[in-house]
């Protein structure tokens, strides 16, 4: 009797549980053998969200002056004074080291004086050429009245024939030399060194007494010190090869300094290098941001994060970046959904040999009557806090986004609800409504 009476309970039980499943469940479903259920999963939800989505990509950089330039020495000599120091602000033209000059106004000197003789050497030549000429002219008509030889006809020819190429050469001589003043006017000109442009002097590498050298084709000069425009600067940012295909010229661009990380100064992409450039494993492409504007921060030199737009959305729907995870598509439900974008994503090229099962689906966790269900998405663009989604959502869909550490290891069907203090608030809010009704 006792053992028929503890079937009949035992038996009683089972109906109980399978009634109470399908009170919470009409569907076929296994039996729920859990008399006590875990507590909710405490999870935030959010609707998704119209609004705008910038995606850019982010490369390291410097600064660097449009305008700077190494002041170098054109020709041998001593220097004489140096006028300037580290710091000096200088202007175009102004004047930063004196070589020894005596040599190339010796020259000069020398050069001019031979200017002057072959002056009055072609002088003295046109003089006689005009002479000679005269001559000519005269044997010319004495030879029509048969009153001079032919042969005095011929030699007074001859002779204003050289004094015509005397002149010519004297005069070619006196060309010659003035080139060669010129030329010397330029050698004395190169013993003062004056700056290319208005700048700011720095790496003053040059003292008095010293011998600067200029440079040739296989010998570099000496390097006296640099210019630099403070003016306008720009960075040269190191683009990696995976990004470089979506950066153009003009693209908007933002620049933060290593120094204040809080702070944005905008800019624009300029020109691209066209080659990229082999570091270790990691191949860039050098890209100068240009148009920052005058900034006195901005220093030469420093240290520098690019961020470059290469893309964006204006009206696109989207949610948190962490609520949309990955999941291997085993571990999820056979739902037609879930078939459905298995089946329809693409794979990528490294993908050709791993299982259909092993493969990773983006999805977003819903929550409909208390459950957690999953649902593939399509993704599109991102920035640092949201990210689109161009299908797999309706607008009135609520998503859990958070907290992210049970997003991590939340599984289709799990139990979720709202967090505690959000439902104390609730209940407080209608408990004060009601008082002040």
């Amino acid at each position: 009797m006792k053992r028929l009476t503890l079937v009949l309970i035992v038996v009683l039980a089972i109906c109980g549980l399978a009634a109470a499943n399908y009170l919470r469940n009409p569907t076929p479903a296994a039996i729920d053998w859990q008399l006590v259920h875990a507590a909710p999963l405490e999870v935030l939800t959010e609707l998704p969200q119209n609004g705008l989505i910038i995606q850019t990509i982010s490369a390291p950089g410097a600064i660097e002056a449009v305008d700077e330039v190494e002041v170098a020495s054109q020709v041998i000599g001593r220097v004489n004074s140096v006028l300037v120091k580290d710091g000096d602000q200088v202007q175009e033209g102004q004047l930063l080291v004196q070589l020894d000059d005596d040599e190339p106004k010796s020259r000069l000197q020398s050069a001019e004086a031979r200017v002057a003789r072959l002056l009055e050497a072609t002088k003295t030549a046109q003089v006689e050429v005009e002479k000679v000429k005269r001559d000519a002219d005269r044997a010319e008509r004495l030879s029509q009245r048969q009153a001079a030889t032919t042969t005095e006809l011929a030699d007074a020819r001859t002779t204003l024939l050289k004094a015509q190429q005397a002149q010519s050469m004297s005069e070619k001589e006196l060309e010659e030399s003035r080139k060669m003043v010129e030329t010397n006017q330029k050698s004395l000109s190169y013993s003062e060194i004056r700056a290319p442009l208005a700048g700011r002097i720095s790496g003053l590498k040059v003292e008095k007494g010293e011998v600067v050298i200029a440079g040739t084709t296989n010998l570099p000069g000496s390097v006296l010190m640099t210019i630099t425009s403070l003016d306008t600067m720009r960075v040269r940012a190191e683009v990696d090869e995976t990004d470089i295909r979506r950066v153009r010229e003009h693209q908007a661009a933002k620049v933060y300094l290593q120094s204040d990380l809080t702070r944005s100064i905008p800019g624009k992409v300029g020109p691209i290098a066209p080659k990229g450039k082999k570091t270790g494993e990691v191949v860039s492409f050098e890209t100068l941001v240009v148009d920052l504007g005058q900034d006195e921060s901005i220093k030469p030199g420093m240290s520098a994060t690019v961020e470059i737009e290469v893309d964006r959305v204006s009206e696109a729907l989207s949610l948190p970046v962490q609520a949309v995870v990955y999941r291997r598509r085993k571990d999820l439900p056979d739902t037609p959904a879930v078939r459905e974008w298995s089946e329809k994503s693409s794979r990528v090229p490294g993908e050709k040999g791993i299982d259909p099962e092993a493969r990773y689906l983006p999805l977003v966790f819903i929550e409909e009557q208390g459950l957690a269900r999953a649902q593939p998405v399509e993704i599109g663009l991102s920035d640092e806090k949201r990210v689109e989604i161009r299908a797999g959502l309706k607008p009135e869909d609520k998503v859990i986004v958070g907290p992210f550490r049970t997003l991590d290891a939340l599984r289709d069907g799990d139990r979720v609800g709202p967090p505690k203090a959000t439902i104390g608030a609730k209940a407080e809010t209608g408990s004060a409504a009601a008082r002040l009704k």
